[in-house]
């Protein structure tokens, strides 16, 4: 029996247990989904949703957690980033695993865990410009860029004499 034990071993110590979960989680966030066992998906998933509610606290000790998962500059100011406009929405319930089925080889049961919620593209417009002329203002006329015609060009295939 199992009473009293807490989390996954999945056949590793504490240490390799530590970095596959490191890398699932880092995986997760740059990619949005991966694909893996079942159990590993359902082991790395308590992690994640708590790092998303780390980050969009915003807080120093939140901040510091996620570093200390995740250990990538790279996916860490990815996560900062995408935790409070992608997240906002949700207090809990980011992710979700759906199960694929089983593998021929070994016959592992194989899942998909991703974030329910889309990536939210957000892009900065820049205000018009003004020109102020006396005492009547005029906004700025911008004109049109030329716009550039590709052409295609089909080559025309001859007959060969045969020898």
């Amino acid at each position: 029996m199992r009473h009293s034990y807490y989390g996954r071993k999945l056949s590793r110590t504490k240490n390799e247990r530590r970095r596959l979960f490191q890398g699932l989680a880092r995986d997760m966030i740059l990619y949005g989904k991966i694909t893996t066992t079942v159990a590993k998906a359902k082991a790395v998933q308590p992690l994640i949703e708590k790092l998303i509610t780390n980050a969009k606290k915003g807080t120093n000790a939140g901040i510091n957690e996620v570093r200390k998962v995740l250990a990538d500059k790279k996916s860490v100011d990815a996560y900062l980033k995408d935790a409070k406009t992608r997240f906002a929405g949700r207090t809990s319930g980011y992710t979700r695993i759906i199960k694929l089925g089983v593998l021929r080889s070994d016959a592992s049961h194989m899942a998909t865990l991703s974030f329910i919620d889309e990536r939210v593209e957000t892009e900065v417009i820049a205000p018009n410009k003004e020109k102020k002329i006396g005492k009547i203002d005029k906004k700025e006329q911008v004109k049109p860029k030329k716009k550039i015609v590709v052409k295609k060009v089909t080559v025309k295939k001859t007959k060969t004499a045969k020898k």
